[in-house]
């Protein structure tokens, strides 16, 4: 069951009462929540023109009983044993059915919420075979490497427990880490003794694959394989893991193994045929939770209009701030999720402001995103399992499965893009069963809008469906490469969908395979090292490196190549920690950035200039003109980072601006499109300014709504306006929405198959909004277009639809 109390203005009052106090049954010694969450309602008597914003819904999701079924029969006794003396004398019915599963040889995949002891599902299977015969290996995949150390000290604790248990002490299980990390001289050692390898796919792409005769025990022993936080597998690092499972069957084959696939999710819509499309086998599905919840207060915050004319309201991130503060005031532990490295900095720059402790104590707030160094995260880390860390600011680099303790509060600032995304972070809170809140913290963004006021939609509605494309051709053909360089391919091999014949005769052409002259097996004969040129998470492998010149050169940081040009440009503001660099040089052929601490009042935001032109038209509507003709099919898509500006702390004020000079970086890619017809664009009875205001403001509001539509992340799609001759004022005006990965990742079809439903959901999105001439919420804030933008966008609609 779940309390949900869906707040119109009129009833506010009297509805908050009754939500708070839904909210304070039985709530012991957990005075200070409760007083946070009366605040932030305003003790019952929010409104919406109060400062304090208001919450435009509130549900409790009641504790649950947990539901446990004993130890299936093929478990080994001494494992039983020394789970009984952790306490684990039965399990949760959900690891109970996923580990006969196992036992039985059978392919499973569990999604199960977080903390609900997902672990044990793979763990006990694999050590109770291990115990059995200690020349069966296990290979541990997780999406990172902070992941897999978090994992090795669990299973370090199980493995001293069954050891210590033997009569004579001689039961070993070997556990150990492979990955980028791992000193050179300790590689061999871990090939010859672990019994379970704890890696991720990079890894296992370029270090373990391309190398398989060093690791001949471990593939011609491999039982099982274990793929955690399958949800992260979608998109563009989805596909390429794809791609990497069909080159370790291959070589399992070849060594004469055929290991059980084990796979643990979160909730997401379709977890059995995401596992299935990633392993090319089918699975089993464990879904139902017999783990214990604790209660949980869901809380929606709008932050108030500030500037109703222009329909503007008070930042996203003031109000995290503020709703934060409350929290922490409370002495509650909590976490802060942003939407971004930037957004990520700044506010571990509030808090700090607002929470420093007494000089010499240590730090109580923190930030946490990607780039950082791996002993500062793992120091975070154990601050907050510990206690000594209040408040995190982290990007999604927590949503996953690290141990970070016992929250009480996640915040979250801004709606992350998916419903699936947004329930693992709230699971970041009361993971062990205590009574924890979320509070969601909406931007002026329309999608944010839109799930505040529609909070049914998001509360009532089914998790996203995950989305790869293994055959995507630009995945593939580097895939095919690294293959034939591992083994040999057959003249009768497939792989995929496509004729891997036909791409090897294409590889064959550009001098990197041989094929027998008798028409027999494919040889690798390029000198190079395919799998170096292959990255699993972006376009390039190359990363740029952050070096700190202040006092010596120290490396600070790293950032992904595609996200470099944006964050490392020349006079950029890096923030780490609220600590800010400026950047002084982009050595942009060597990847490097050398930065120099400063004292300043404002950060940078990047200008990005993209240019689509189509390649090949897939498919069009036949819709008769003036009617706006949809299409989808082959785009180049060509972006270069123009300038940018620089905001102040607090105010978000523009306070100056700088023009830059850096490479174009290109990418192939699928999209749908959006042509509106010249006489359309002829029969407004506008300006040509207004006119292009009126197309900007379109597309401003229709790639908000194709996100819903497609229930993808925020980052999966790009827009981008163009034409024939690229002038919006006397050509046919076109607006793309493109897949953000190189070859396209599957949304351009479905999104021109629902060409009709995304002008109608457009049209009233545009038109149900309450502001006079647009605003952040509808078709972009005036400062972005101007003051006929919402009009002409309506009547273009009009028009077209």
């Amino acid at each position: 069951m779940i309390v949900s109390i869906m707040v119109p203005a009129r009833h506010r009052e009297s509805t908050f009462e009754r939500a708070l106090e839904a909210v304070r049954v039985d709530r012991g010694g957990d005075a200070g929540l409760e007083s946070a969450l009366a605040r932030l309602t305003g003790g019952g008597t929010a409104r919406p023109d109060t400062p304090d914003g208001w919450v435009t819904a509130v549900r409790v999701l009641p504790a649950r009983a947990a539901a446990f079924a004993p130890f299936p029969e093929g478990i080994e006794p001494r494992l039983q044993a020394v789970l009984r003396a952790r306490a684990i004398d039965r399990l949760y019915t959900h690891q109970a059915a996923a580990i006969a599963h196992v036992l039985e040889r059978r392919d499973v995949v569990i999604t199960t919420p977080t903390a609900s002891g997902k672990t044990l599902c793979y763990n006990a299977p694999v050590l109770s075979a291990l115990l059995r015969d200690p020349s069966a290996r296990a290979l541990y995949l997780f999406p990172t490497k902070a992941l897999a150390q978090d994992q090795l000290a669990e299973l370090h604790d199980l493995a001293a427990r069954l050891r210590d248990a033997s009569e004579d002490g001689s039961t070993s299980v070997g556990v150990f880490t492979y990955d980028g990390d791992t000193p050179q001289d300790a590689r061999r050692a871990i090939r010859g003794r672990a019994h379970i390898v704890l890696s991720n796919p990079d890894m296992l792409h370029s270090g373990i694959l391309p190398h398989h005769p060093r690791w001949a025990k471990l593939f011609e022993n491999l039982r099982f394989v274990v793929i955690d936080e399958l949800h992260a597998y979608r998109g563009v690092f989805g596909s390429h893991l794809a791609n990497v499972l069909r080159r370790l069957r291959r070589v399992c084959g070849h060594y004469g193994s055929d290991p059980t696939f084990i796979c643990s999710s979160a909730t997401i819509a379709n977890p059995r045929e995401l596992a299935e499309a990633l392993v090319e086998r089918p699975f089993e599905l464990v879904s139902e939770s017999g783990a214990p919840r604790g209660e949980k207060a869901f809380l929606f915050v709008n932050p108030p209009v500030v500037n109703a004319e222009l329909g503007i309201r008070r930042s996203c991130l003031a109000e995290t701030r503020r709703i934060a503060a409350e929290f922490l005031k409370r002495r509650l532990q909590l976490i802060v999720f942003a939407q971004s490295r930037l957004a990520t900095e700044i506010l571990t720059t509030y808090l700090k402001d607002d929470f420093a402790g007494p000089p010499g104590t240590g730090e109580e707030i923190r930030g946490y995103r990607g780039g950082y160094l791996p002993q500062r995260r793992r120091e975070i880390e154990k601050g907050l399992r510990d206690g000594t860390v209040r408040a995190v600011v982290a990007t999604s680099a927590l949503e996953l499965g690290i141990d970070i303790g016992a929250l009480d509060v996640c915040v979250m600032a801004g709606y992350p893009g998916s419903i699936a995304a947004t329930w693992q972070r709230a699971g970041r809170a009361g993971r062990r069963s205590g009574r924890s809140a979320a509070v969601l913290v909406a931007t002026s963004a329309p999608i944010d809008q839109f799930v505040v006021r529609n909070p049914a939609y998001f509360f009532d509605a089914t998790p996203e469906h995950a989305l790869i494309d293994a055959d995507n051709l630009h995945i593939l053909v580097e895939h095919v490469k690294c293959a034939a360089f591992e083994l040999p391919f057959s003249a009768s091999e497939r792989y995929g969908r496509h004729d891997v014949q036909d791409v090897l005769g294409v590889l064959a052409e550009n001098g990197f395979v041989h094929q027998d002259p008798s028409g027999g097996i494919w040889q690798w004969t390029s000198e190079s090292y395919p799998a170096d040129a292959v990255s699993l998470r972006s376009i390039s492998s190359d990363n740029f490196v952050v070096i700190d010149t202040t006092n010596g050169a120290e490396v600070i940081g790293e950032t992904s190549f595609t996200s470099g040009p944006a964050t490392l440009h020349e006079k950029a503001i890096y923030l780490v920690e609220g600590a800010l660099y400026q950047v002084e040089r982009l050595d942009f052929d060597g990847r490097k950035a050398y930065v120099r601490q400063i004292d300043c009042d404002y950060y940078t935001d990047a200008i990005t200039y993209t240019k689509v032109t189509v390649l090949e038209t897939f498919e069009q509507g036949s819709s008769p003109r003036p009617a706006g003709v949809g299409a989808h099919g082959e785009v180049h898509v060509a972006s270069r980072v123009v300038g940018f500006k620089k905001i102040k702390f607090y105010t978000n004020e523009n306070v100056g601006s700088g023009e830059l000079e850096l490479p174009e970086q290109q990418m192939h890619t699928t999209s749908y499109w959006l042509t509106v017809p010249e006489a359309v664009m002829a029969a407004l009875p506008y300006a040509a300014d207004d006119r292009r205001d009126g197309i900007v403001g379109l597309s401003f509001a229709m790639r908000q709504v194709a996100q819903l539509l497609l229930m993808c992340d925020r980052q999966d799609i790009g827009i981008s306006i163009g034409s024939g001759e690229q002038n919006l004022d006397t050509d046919e005006p076109r607006i793309f929405v493109y897949d953000n990965y190189p070859g396209g990742i599957g949304f351009s079809e479905p999104l021109f198959g629902m060409h009709g439903d995304l002008l109608v959901r457009t049209r009233e999105l545009i038109a149900g909004c309450a502001c006079k001439h647009g605003c952040p919420a509808c078709v972009g804030p005036v400062g972005n277009t101007g003051p006929l933008a919402k009009v002409a966008a309506l009547r273009i609609l009009d028009l077209i639809a």
